[in-house]
């Protein structure tokens, strides 16, 4: 079985399984320069991992020094899988089976200082997503989210009001778009 290593903080090292229909989980490279990106502000960070997959978004952040993390993905399976690394690991991640965008807002109530979201690879609702992390998710006054997509496209064809486009992140096939909070 596959899997993915985590690459920095007090979790280095460890392994979590790759989930068997995920087809396309983000390379190590571009997930530890998002990292690098926002290594400022993990420390304390409340963190929500959206489309997780195994995981390793949400542990790499509370192994970098999150305070927290909330993982969602519509996979019954991939949820338990987390729940169960996180008992095992007795770190402070919790996993929410939610269909995403409209699940977002029921299952992350909480207030986020950073946000990823790693859609699928065939995923065609940006702007759904992009409109409900806008308007109807809690984030902090400085929070920033980054949406993990397809290199060479332009998913978002919306303008968001709370939201405000700060930079593109380009590795290899995966580009990431990072948007921060105007509050």
């Amino acid at each position: 079985m596959a899997t993915l290593r985590i690459t920095a903080g007090v979790l280095r090292g460890r392994r979590l399984p790759v989930p068997p229909h995920d087809v396309r989980p983000t390379s190590e490279r571009a997930r530890q320069a998002y990292f690098n990106i926002v290594a400022d502000r993990i420390a304390g960070a409340r963190f929500l991992d959206l489309f997780a997959g195994s995981g390793i978004f949400s542990f790499e952040a509370v192994s970098r020094g999150a305070s927290s993390a909330v993982a969602l993905d519509s996979s019954r399976a991939n949820v338990a899988a987390i729940v169960r690394q996180a008992g095992e690991w007795q770190v402070p991640v919790r996993a929410v089976v939610a269909n995403i965008p409209e699940g977002i807002e029921r299952a992350a109530a909480d207030v986020h200082d950073l946000i990823y979201a790693d859609p699928p690879y065939d995923y065609d609702r940006y702007d759904d997503l992009l409109t409900v992390l806008d308007t109807r998710t809690a984030l902090a006054p400085d929070a920033l989210v980054a949406v993990e997509h397809r290199r060479r496209t332009e998913p978002f064809t919306i303008e968001p009001s709370r939201l405000r486009f700060t930079r593109r992140a380009e590795y290899s096939e995966v580009w990431i778009s990072f948007f921060e909070a105007n509050e």
